[in-house]
This record gives C-alpha cells, structure tokens and sequence, in this order.
C-alpha cells in the first residue's frame, strides 16, 4: 500500500483502498477538509515502468482537459517527496462506486432503450477522449471501470474511470503497462501491442453484449473470475464464435464490434454510434459534432496501425519485447546420488520412479510408461531438497537450473509471468537441441505458486496461471520440474492435481543412519581425531542435515583458530563436537517439527480417496 490509512496526506485523509491496478498506481476513497468524499489517485514515482515518457502521467494529463459529465471532475493534483517516497496525485470528486458489473447483474429492471441510450453517452465519452488525444484511445474500457449512479427519480448514469492507460495509437511498444487492461474485454491484437480506436471498439462492444445479455459473449468459454492467461482468453474467442441472445438487428451491431479482425469493426466511434442512433429511431444523434465538445475544434484521426494481414492469425505474431528470466540452464557435474548422506529410501523412489525412466526412455514407452511431470519436496527447513534435486539432474544426466523467487521477480507488472514464460520456452528448445532433459528446480515453491483467493492481486493470479499452464504435461516436451517448500499448504491445490505435479514427497529430519553417515562425509574432509559417532548421532537427534553441517564447519573453525595460535595441528575432537552440539540449537523447534507432522498428516487424509501418488510417503 502506498498511502497510510487513516492518515492524512496533502490535506487529504485516505480512508480505503478502492483500487490496485498496478504496483505503481491506487485509488482511495479519502475524506477532504470538509469531510467530503472524493477519489485520491496516487503513482508511486519510484516503481513507474520506463515505458512511461519523461515520467509523465498520461491519466493526470488528460483528466482535467475533460468536460463530459461521465468522467470523475478535476479538483487538484501534485507531488509529494521526501527522503523516503516520491508520489505524485490527483483528487477528483467522488461519484460513487457500483460498477456496471454489478448493476447490470442486479434485479433492477432496466429497458432496452435506456441501456442503449446510456451506452450512446458512453461512446460519446469515449470519443472525447480519443479527440483530446489527437486520436488516441482509452485502452481500459470494462464493465469494472465503469461506475453508476442513480438519483432520487431512478434515472442511472454511467461514469467512466478506466483512464490509466489512456494513450496515443501505438504499435509495438504502448506507454503504458500493457498487462493492465481487463483481460476480458482485450482485442486480439492488443497482445502484439497494437492499440488504436479500434482496440476500443472492441471492449465497447463486449460491454454493449454484456449489458444486453447480462454475460459475456464468450461466457461459455470464460467467466469473469477466470485464472486463464490473456493469450488463452484471446485463443478461445478467435476460435469460437460468440454467444449473442438479442434481436437480430442488435445482434448484426454487436457482431460488428466483436470482430476478431480488426478490418470487419467499425472504422470509427461515429460509426458505431450511428448504428445505435439508427436502431433507436433517432438519426440525429449520429452526427459528428455529437461526439465533440461544442466549442472545440475536431482533428483528424491518424491513420490506423493495425492491418488486416496483421492481424489475420494474431496468435502467430512476435509479440512485443518482455521481460526474460535471467538464469542458467546447465551440465552439472557431480557423482549422483552418491554423494547424498542417507536418504536411502527417498534416493530409491526417486530412481525407480524418475532416473530408470527417463534413462530407458524407449522401453518405458513400450510399458506404457512415463516419468512424473513434476516432483514436489516438501518438509522442514535443511533437510536437504534442493541439494537432492541437483544430485537428480547429475544422476539423470539432465540439464540443470535452480530458480529461486527472486530470479523471476520483476518491477513491471506480469513481468513474472513473462519471465515463467520465457524459461519454460527456452528449456524446450535447449533439450530439443541438446537432445536430453531440462530439469528445473524451483525453491521456495509456495512464494511463486501461492493459494489465490478473491481478494488476491490479479497479478500474483496471473502468474500462478502461467505456472499451471507450462507445467501441464511439460515432461512430454522433455522438460522436468522439481519443486521444494516447508510450506505445502500455502501452495495453490490446482498446482498439486495430476499432469503438474505428479509426485509429492515428504523429507523429514534425517534418521540415525542418515545422520551417521552425513557426520563421516563432513569428518572425512577435515583433519580430526576417533569420533565415537554412535554418540554424536545421539546428540543430534531432532537435527537437520544443515544443522549438522554447520556443527561440523563451527568445530573445523576452532579448530583451526586453536591450531593458529597453538602452531601446531589442533585436530577435531570428541570434546569440541559435543560442546558446539550443546551450544547450537536445532534449526527446527519442537512445536514445529509437530506441526509439519500434523500438515503431513492433514494431506494424507486429503488424499485418501485418490490412489496414491508414486513417491508420496503414506
């Protein structure tokens, strides 16, 4: 959040956070001197994308230039800085906030021509914009940024609020977010950068569909709570046709605007405002000097930037540059499994359900047999899982990558999830090339794939629907995913269904054997005098893997410190290993190693009326 609550700010005292578009951008209900509502728009200057030209507000220029009734009235903006945050706002006055997604999903009784009418004041709100423009667009047009309002005698206006990404026709590279817009009411060229007044058309046309018929035309394909990626959005109704039940003289207009090709859409809002006029019996409202302010001067539209061959198979074009996942896929070196202290019976599903697989290949193939999509660790911190999964990718013969959330972290909005994007693309075309699998260890799981909820940020659900879509059968373009988490029950519970993440295993604290043998491995590189380990396996009961190692690396420091100082060879002894266990505390308390057993335990219940899963431990 931006704003304090509750505080005040430039003589304004921010009340409740109404929107989050982006990082960068929120509106407040805020309450003025007088104690008046109005709406308080604040850009966090800091986090402003680059696309924004010489840091200027395109939303804060053109506002107060407005003169229809259907935008938020300009009251004052500015800047606000000082050695922690850089802000510039905007306070217009409050109009309400019942969107016409609800109106229209409400039991109110509305005409026909009323919602016609109302759409008709629309576009000529619209047309405003795109004049003040020079020709530019709005770019954000949806039932949510819309608002009504309805006064003592029933009568409703629409308000539009949608002006964050208001721009001038671009092609290629907008100067605004380009993940902003609402997914759902999106051209299909959009997705290639294309915007023009014909992008616009299109999402007044999904309105003008969705205030007819209550739903959107392609409702059978989407739905407003949808979690699919835009580009499966536009997919789906470029392949479908739309769902319209309207007369058919309506139905002819909305068709029109709906068009997947940008060539079959009206050319302009006049023209689409002239059907409208033509279908209520009043002619006289489709003049151009309609859509104008009276005492302004109309310029003419710049020439459209999207072609009909551009557009003919959208899908297929190169889309704008985006952001790209800045880690190494790679031939790791190493001995396998054997270098891997215990862990006997997780190393021997992992390479009887995993490594034989993908080694036999073709044999596996006449068993109608496959390797798991993707394999999930999960357990108590330092119990070794991402150490494992590398020593996968060594005994598997496999290209490696380890992804931490912090690699696909990005300061632009859905910069994430083209970063996923990228990464799963560009495995698939290294094992193409190299002729072997990717496998791509994922850390820290549940911070890239967290539960959604109606309340989470769009953002953040995008990305976890990108992950759902690249881990679908990922392993059958012989790319292979390993995930690690202390923290499975904040994963979202569609990442963990079949055809994803196959394979859920539980890694605990090591037994006595693991951490025997882990304490020789450790021993064995350092100069040290007999150690009972039968003792020292006893005083580490309740450790980690971690834990042990570093019990081991804080002995070898005193050691050598001792040996400094004395100048002579002070080895590792059974003295110093049991004082540095009596001085460090497990990594893992009591309370919580109970309640990852009591998580274990809750899936396991979740689970029991599925067949197991290969590798999950019962």
């Amino acid at each position: 959040m931006i704003l304090t609550l509750n505080t005040i700010f430039e003589g304004y005292t921010p009340v409740k956070v109404l929107g989050k578009s982006t990082s960068y951008r929120e509106v407040y209900l805020a309450k003025n001197g007088f104690e008046q509502d109005v709406f308080l728009t604040v850009y966090d200057m800091s986090k402003l994308p680059e696309n924004f030209v010489d840091g200027k507000i395109p939303e804060f220029e053109i506002i107060p230039q407005l003169t229809n009734d259907a935008f938020p009235k300009y009251v004052e903006r500015g800047t606000y800085n000082d050695d922690k945050a850089s802000l510039c706002w905007m306070a217009t006055k409050y109009i309400g906030h019942t969107s016409l997604t609800d109106y229209v999903t409400s039991d109110y009784v509305r005409s026909e021509r009323e919602m016609l009418t109302l759409f008709y004041n629309l576009l000529v709100a619209v047309k405003e914009v795109s004049w003040r423009m020079g020709g530019g667009c709005c770019n954000n047009i949806s039932t949510d940024n819309i608002l009504v309002t309805v006064d003592e005698t029933g009568e409703s206006k629409w308000h539009f609020v949608g002006l964050d990404c208001v721009s001038e026709i671009c092609k290629g590279r907008a100067t605004f977010d380009t993940y902003a817009p609402s997914r759902l009411f999106r051209a299909p060229e959009t997705l290639v950068g294309h915007y023009n007044i014909r992008t616009d058309i299109f999402s007044l046309g999904i309105v003008l569909a969705f205030i007819l018929q209550g739903r959107h035309p392609w409702g059978d394909y989407v739905n407003i709570d949808t979690h699919m990626p835009t580009a499966t959005i536009v997919k789906l109704m470029r392949d479908n046709a739309p769902s319209l039940g309207m007369p058919d003289a309506l139905k002819s207009i909305v068709t029109k605007a709906i068009a997947t090709k940008p060539s079959e859409r009206y050319k302009s809002i006049e023209d689409f405002g002239a059907a409208i006029a033509k279908y209520l019996g009043n002619e006289n409202l489709s003049s151009f000097e309609c859509f104008a302010p009276a005492h302004s001067k109309p310029v003419a539209t710049p020439p459209e930037t999207t072609t009909e061959d551009e557009s003919a198979d959208i899908m297929k074009q190169q889309a704008p540059p985006q952001p790209k996942a800045n880690v190494k896929i790679e031939r790791v070196k190493g001995n396998g499994f054997k270098d891997v202290a215990g862990m006997n019976q997780l190393k021997c599903k992992l390479s009887r359900n995993f490594v034989d697989i993908v080694q036999n290949r073709e044999l596996a193939a006449q068993f109608q047999i496959t390797p798991p999509n993707g394999i999930l660790l999960w357990g108590p911190p330092g119990t070794g899982k991402t150490f494992i999964s590398r020593k996968l990718a060594e005994e598997s013969g496999m290209l490696f990558s380890l992804i931490k959330p912090s690699d696909l972290g990005n300061i632009y909005i859905h910069g994430s999830q083209s970063m996923i994007a990228d990464l799963f693309t560009r495995s698939e075309e290294l094992a193409a090339k190299n002729n072997c699998g990717v496998l791509l260890v994922f850390d820290e799981f549940d911070s890239l794939v967290p539960k959604r909820g109606v309340n989470d940020d769009n953002n953040q659900a995008n990305e976890v629907a990108e992950f759902l879509t690249r881990l679908n059968d990922c392993a059958e373009r012989n790319v292979f995913v390993v995930a690690t988490t202390n923290r499975i029950d904040a994963i979202d519970p569609a990442i963990l269904r079949k055809g994803r993440m196959d394979s859920v295993i539980y890694v605990g604290l090591p037994d006595e054997e693991a951490r025997k043998e882990l304490l020789e491995i450790e021993l064995m590189k350092r100069p040290h005098e007999d150690i009972d380990t039968a003792h020292i396996v006893e005083l580490t009961k309740g450790y980690s893997s971690s834990d042990i190692s570093f019990i081991v690396k804080e002995c070898a420091r005193c050691s050598f410190e001792e040996s400094v100082k004395a100048k002579h060879l002070v080895k590792i002894n059974q003295t110093l290993l049991e004082k540095t266990i009596a001085e460090t505390r497990p990594s893992v308390t009591y309370d919580e190693l109970k309640q990852f057993e009591r998580t274990k335990e809750s899936f396991s219940r979740g689970q029991k009326n599925e067949r197991p899963r290969i590798g999950f431990v019962r």
